[in-house]
């Protein structure tokens, strides 16, 4: 058999990552001198709670090599091969972790992907991936699918609220309030391994149908699942699934919800979709 393993930053919920048979392996989060482990010690929810009440900003951290190694020897001790899909090297030293892993056990047996993707996006291709495992896929032909499909992968996220991008530093004060002041709402999406602004978009309304004329320019391949994800947005989301429902077919999407690392540049608020472009 083939073990799929993760990161947290696929923000799949813990119960579908057991219903899939994922092993996640988390990042972890510190406000000041607390330190939470991802969707261990520290749910979404409590997440977000904190990040609202909190004046500390959070800062993230990748998983230890030791983390990796441990997962991989269980895995490995069962008697599986594992494909291990990863959060992109460049927005994370995740990747580095689970090679040093890989390279003190010393196993053939393991196979790394390293994504170029994050949150929704990645979840999507962790979904598939163990899925294709269980019809019988060897970690071989899944790590050279998954390489193949992660170029193709693509993820989208609006952002409801500037604050948190300038509490961490990546948008000036003065950006961000004239932002606020005219109801700006930035779209991220990841290109070459780097989270860059793709649009901006005024007013709620105007954010939803954006991400969505964003994703037809590309083609959304409809032989795949499109993941819808929010942080703590419930509302953001129903009508977000509401503008896709209009022009594809919904209903084998998947769900997750952005958690305590990737919600900690987002903020509360925003709504991500994750895709895969038609060839």
């Amino acid at each position: 058999m083939v073990q799929i393993i993760t990161d947290s930053t696929c923000d799949l919920p813990h119960k579908r990552l057991e219903e899939i048979g994922v092993i996640c392996v988390p990042l972890t989060v510190h406000f000041g001198e607390e330190t939470f482990i991802d969707g261990e010690n520290l749910t979404a929810e409590e997440f977000y709670q904190h990040l609202r009440t909190n004046p500390e900003i959070p800062t993230t951290a990748q998983p230890t090599p030791h983390s990796f190694e441990k997962a991989f020897q269980g895995a490995l001790d069962k008697g599986d091969d594992i494909l291990c899909i990863l959060i992109g090297s460049k927005l994370s030293g995740t990747v580095q972790s689970a090679n040093i892993a890989k390279a003190t056990i010393g196993s053939d047996r393991i196979w790394i992907v390293d994504t170029n993707q994050v949150c929704s996006s990645l979840g999507l291709l962790v979904e598939i991936a163990a899925k294709w495992a269980k019809e019988g896929a060897t970690a071989e032909e899944l790590f050279e699918e998954i390489s193949e499909l992660s170029c193709r992968a693509r993820i989208y996220a609006a952002i409801e609220t500037l604050k948190y991008i300038r509490k961490g530093g990546r948008l000036s004060g003065a950006a961000a309030v004239v932002g606020t002041m005219l109801n700006l709402h930035p779209i991220l999406t990841v290109e070459n391994g780097l989270v860059i602004n793709s649009a901006k978009a005024k007013g709620k309304k105007k954010m939803i149908t954006m991400m969505k004329e964003l994703a037809m320019t590309h083609g959304v391949d409809e032989n795949y699942p499109i993941m819808f994800c929010h942080g703590a947005a419930e509302e953001n989301l129903t009508v977000l699934k509401d503008c896709f429902a209009e022009d594809y077919d919904i209903s084998n999407s998947l769900d997750g919800f952005i958690g305590p690392v990737v919600g900690t540049y987002s903020g509360p608020g925003t709504v991500a979709i994750g895709f895969i472009i038609k060839k």
